[in-house]
């Protein structure tokens, strides 16, 4: 009877060290997300192309509607569009949502203007090196 409630003890204590742990490695996850949204979100704010750069993969895409047709730009050009110009933009941003699926997420951020927000949603891989933005989506949604 003793062994049994060892041997209980001991699974049960394996089992919530494990959980723990991938817990554990779940947020480290989530915040290396966040911080790659906050290079894209920083860098576009305060006119740092080099901040701004960090967070994407050069072989994504970004992919949106422009009068009901569908345009696609390489996130490396998307990338060479940022001036490194210092210039602080008047907007807010805030990381909405992060979900992980193990070497996979999603990431919805909003960026409001003065007149208008843009609605962003990205697709993230964790690759070598590190997590990076692979697609991105958006709508401008007009203020009212």
């Amino acid at each position: 009877m003793k062994k049994m409630i060892f041997l209980l003890i001991t699974l049960f204590t394996t089992a919530a060290s494990q959980t723990s742990i991938a817990q554990s490695q779940q947020q480290a996850d989530i915040d290396a997300v966040k911080t790659v949204c906050n290079y894209y979100i920083d860098g576009g704010t305060n006119g740092d192309s080099i901040t701004f750069s960090k967070a994407f993969s050069p072989t994504g895409l970004m992919q949106f509607m422009r009068n009901d047709t569908m345009q696609i730009v390489s996130l490396k050009d998307f990338m060479a569009r940022m001036p490194n110009s210092g210039k602080k933009q008047d907007r807010k941003a805030k990381i909405e949502s992060v979900e992980v699926y193990g070497n996979a997420a999603v990431a919805k951020i909003t960026i409001e203007y003065a007149t208008f927000y843009f609605h962003d949603i990205m697709s993230l891989l964790k690759t070598k090196e590190g997590w990076k933005i692979v697609g991105k989506i958006f709508y401008r949604e007009m203020k009212k």
